[in-house]
């Protein structure tokens, strides 16, 4: 979605309806200067495939208004497009803009609110809406998803009743980081296996006799 960081300044804002049938997809301010002495909010609509969309009802409300005074309605034309003049003050540091806009029903649309003119200055409001993609659902759920990700890596064998890892917890080596390692010395075999405060190691079978040898 594309949102003018300057309508932040002015206090205008984007919210969200999670139901929406019409999500907005840009909102571009137009100051004094580039609204060339026009002050409207511009309605842009377009379908699921970025064609114009016509026919569609759009909304502009205002805080404070009469409830026996409806909300400007106006249509789209054949180019996706309708138009509703503003004249309503906004103060820039109360950001008290009464304005806001949506399509067809505030149960179908985002809104978006606060717009109105910026000390009395002549400013257009472009907002851009089409139709809500759904999010798929997930294909697998979280557990799934971690499991997958586990299975992608190669997983170190724990012997957690091996010898060498009973003297390396005994002694606070914490964590192994290896599995079991053989090697020859002398023509003898043994094991070493290494963890993060030490290597631990012994003759095959004498596990009576395991070394450390500290980090």
């Amino acid at each position: 979605m594309q949102w003018d960081t300057r309508l932040d300044n002015l206090g205008v804002s984007y919210n969200p309806n999670s139901n929406a049938t019409w999500a907005l997809a840009a909102a571009v301010y137009q100051d004094d200067i580039e609204a060339q002495g026009n002050h409207i909010i511009l309605f842009t609509l377009q379908d699921d495939q970025g064609k114009p969309k016509s026919n569609v009802a759009c909304f502009v409300d205002w805080v404070g208004r009469d409830p026996g005074d409806p909300p400007t309605r106006v249509v789209t034309d054949s180019s996706g497009q309708a138009n509703v003049p503003i004249y309503a003050n906004l103060d820039i540091t109360k950001k008290n803009g009464p304005y806001f806009a949506y399509i067809e029903n505030q149960s179908k649309s985002d809104v978006v609110a606060g717009m109105g003119l910026p000390e009395h200055h002549h400013v257009n409001f472009l907002l851009t809406f089409a139709p809500k993609v759904a999010t798929p659902p997930p294909t697998q759920t979280a557990d799934e998803a971690a499991m997958a990700a586990a299975k992608s890596v190669p997983w170190m064998p724990v012997n957690n009743t091996g010898a060498l890892w009973k003297f390396a917890k005994a002694n606070n080596l914490q964590d192994q980081q290896t599995d079991e390692i053989n090697f020859t010395y002398n023509g003898e075999a043994y094991v070493a296996q290494v963890f993060n405060l030490g290597i631990v190691y012994a003759k095959k079978g004498d596990w009576g006799n395991i070394k450390v040898i500290r980090k």
